[in-house]
């Protein structure tokens, strides 16, 4: 827990993130030492309380939305999603286009279990499987490129919804899951409008957290600022001089 308090730190800093970074796993058997989320919800509401400070798991049950068959932790609510996704939320615009989409997402579902934890980073008594960011698009891609410092590589995936695109996805596919939260998504969880959701795989957070101090994504400065503060600063010396 140390280390996950170090990094929880080192990165709300460095980032200028509001709240914690959020860990999640999805767990065959109930996580010792957590409270037990009793309500009604959705993973995206969940998400807001664990960002704030909560710790918690739930089963399928507490979740009200299609959210808990997308993790792979119980059956939809909804007996009939299609419709649902064309006549309810209108997110989609025929049964069709529904199809396609509930398609993708099933693809990426988790089978691990049939338990959903959350908790802030600096907290989390389990070993998480992401690792959930809530902040700006200048925060999202500051984590994206050090992710990429040391491979080059820009490892990522777009998925709707939240529940799907960055806790299913990361953990199906090994790589950055982005959402941009879906609109069913902003007004369960109260989302402000310039915010968007990361999902990191947890074994990717060290080289994350790595990167900082040398990637100018974290806190290093580039050689053309570097040149540009000396010829300023020698400037400044030349005209007191004078």
């Amino acid at each position: 827990m140390q280390e996950k308090a170090r990094h929880s730190a080192k990165l709300q800093e460095t980032l200028g993130l509001e709240e914690s970074p959020v860990a999640v796993a999805i767990l065959p058997q109930p996580p010792e030492g957590l409270r037990q989320w009793r309500r009604k919800a959705t993973p995206c509401m969940m998400l807001q309380s664990a960002r704030r400070g909560s710790a918690f798991y739930c089963s399928g049950d507490s979740i009200f939305c299609g959210g808990r068959a997308h993790l792979g932790i119980a059956e939809s609510p909804v007996r009939d999603l299609e419709s649902f996704l064309v006549r309810g939320e209108k997110l989609s615009g025929s049964r069709a286009a529904a199809g396609k989409m509930l398609d993708l997402v099933k693809a990426r579902t988790p089978r691990q279990g049939e338990y959903l934890a959350f908790s802030p980073l600096e907290k989390a008594s389990f070993s998480p499987d992401v690792i959930l960011f809530v902040g700006t698009p200048l925060q999202v891609s500051r984590i994206i490129f050090l992710d990429a410092f040391e491979t080059g590589e820009i490892d990522t995936v777009h998925g709707e919804p939240l529940c799907s695109g960055v806790i299913a996805t990361p953990i199906t596919t090994r790589k950055i899951g982005i959402s941009f939260l879906d609109m069913a998504c902003r007004l369960f969880g109260k989302y402000k409008p310039e915010e968007m959701v990361v999902g990191v795989p947890a074994e990717r957070l060290p080289r994350i957290v790595n990167s900082i101090d040398l990637s100018i994504a974290g806190v290093a400065k580039p050689a053309i600022l570097r040149r540009w503060w000396e010829r300023l600063f020698r400037n400044y010396v030349s005209d007191s001089s004078a």
